[in-house]
């Protein structure tokens, strides 16, 4: 059987950081092992990328589109303690 998504988050019209602040705090409220969508704007897809893999968290599937994307995230265990720092990722 797979896994259901349990959040689905849409950032599109939302500019860097903006989309990662709202995925981190879909994220932490997440159990763990959570699977959560992702939709956003192609400008933002590196950067919601980029913070998945410095969270620690796993990348599931990334659909790219012509102006837009479509991510499935897994929450890992261990995660979210790193800097704020690290979800302030301009492209």
């Amino acid at each position: 059987m797979a896994e259901e998504i349990q959040n689905k988050v849409d950032v599109r019209g939302k500019k860097p950081p903006e989309p990662n602040i709202i995925l981190k705090d879909a994220l932490e409220s997440a159990d763990i092992g959570a699977l959560i969508e992702v939709t956003g704007d192609k400008m933002s897809s590196r950067s919601v990328q980029r913070f998945v893999r410095m969270r620690g968290h796993e990348t599931v599937s990334v659909e790219e589109g012509e102006d837009s994307f479509t991510m499935v995230v897994k929450k890992v265990a261990g995660t979210g303690d790193l800097p704020l720092d690290c979800i302030l990722i301009k492209d």
